[in-house]
């Protein structure tokens, strides 16, 4: 299990027995299937999303199908990064070979299917027929954009406005899901369970801002992947914005003068956006969704599960991988 949890003992057993289950829900006889569901789900990563609801489900009666969905939404997760990587055609997931460039991306595009159906069938058996309904227009939003993404490669007319709504679609929406249906599969009161949707979402965005602005500052080793891969594959993302609104040389707003662009010199570019603040601008607006998020903490009622989702936020806006 992935120390991240280490300093919550009672999720980080709950999550234990997440990964059972989604191992358990997994399995299959097929030699491929069953090595790329265990190189996935190898213990490496956070299950930060499964996390998230089980905490959320502290809000009310919390029950053994949390743990069931909890496992569903990492599955989801799961399978979603799989069809990113081979859209993205990134080499490296968690520092080791992706899906895509174990198997091929035929066999890639399977292994994330097949995970899409297990994720629907727990889903099918353990959730509310509401929650079912937004499990699939999530999945929607989510792949719409990506299609949205794809059609923005190598666009220079990306800006603030666009990227935060695809960020919403691609990352928060899951995290506002977790958090929702913890609290009403645990029939947590609407008024808790709608400030625990948008603790989730204001989470989320943080998380994929910082996700996004560690591809420009973290360590290589630490993420897991190369850095600058999204201005490789041409995906325009908040630290870059930022660097060009801050830009005074124009050295870098010249490389994104024509309506498209070409990327001859990544490692330029990462430099330029480090020097022209693009990593300080970035961790601005993560810091403001976080505080959003803050403040909705503190509109929950008082006790362990609030102050763990408090810890959690601020955790998250500091991490480094």
């Amino acid at each position: 299990m992935n120390t991240f949890w280490q300093e919550f003992p009672a999720i980080a057993e709950s999550l234990e027995k997440v990964s059972r289950i989604i191992q358990d829900s997994c399995a299959s006889q097929n030699p491929v299937i069953a090595e790329g569901v265990s190189a996935l789900f190898d213990g490496k990563g956070k299950l930060l999303r499964p996390g998230m609801l089980l905490i959320a489900a502290n809000f009310g009666k919390k029950q053994d199908k949390h743990l069931k969905l909890a496992a569903c939404l990492e599955i989801l997760h799961m399978a979603t990064l799989i069809h990113d990587d081979v859209i993205d055609d990134s080499p490296l997931r968690r520092g080791v070979p992706a899906a895509h460039a174990r198997f091929g991306k035929r066999d890639a595009v399977l292994i994330g299917d097949y995970l899409l159906s297990r994720c629907f069938l727990l889903a099918a058996e353990y959730t509310s027929a509401a929650n079912a309904v937004n499990l699939g227009k999530l999945l929607s939003r989510m792949c719409a954009m990506e299609i949205e993404q794809n059609a923005d490669r190598f666009s220079s007319g990306m800006n603030l406005r666009r990227y935060l709504k695809k960020i919403m679609g691609k990352s928060a929406m899951l995290f506002s899901l977790a958090c929702h249906v913890g609290g009403s599969e645990a029939k947590a009161s609407r008024q808790i369970t709608e400030t625990l949707r948008r603790t989730g979402y204001n989470i989320g965005m943080a998380f994929q801002i910082i996700d996004d602005m560690l591809d420009y500052s973290g360590d290589a080793g630490a993420v897991g992947k190369p850095l600058g891969n999204d201005i490789k594959e041409g995906f325009v993302t908040l630290p870059l914005i930022c660097a060009v609104m801050r830009d005074t040389s124009g050295m870098l707003r010249s490389f994104f003068s024509q309506p498209s662009f070409t990327v001859d010199d990544p490692d330029l570019i990462i430099k330029l956006v480090r020097e022209n603040g693009g990593i300080e601008g970035a961790r601005s607006y993560a810091e403001i969704y976080t505080n959003r998020a803050l403040r909705e903490i503190a509109r929950l009622p008082s006790g362990a599960a609030r102050n763990m989702l408090e810890k959690l936020t601020i955790t998250l806006l500091r991490r480094d991988r």
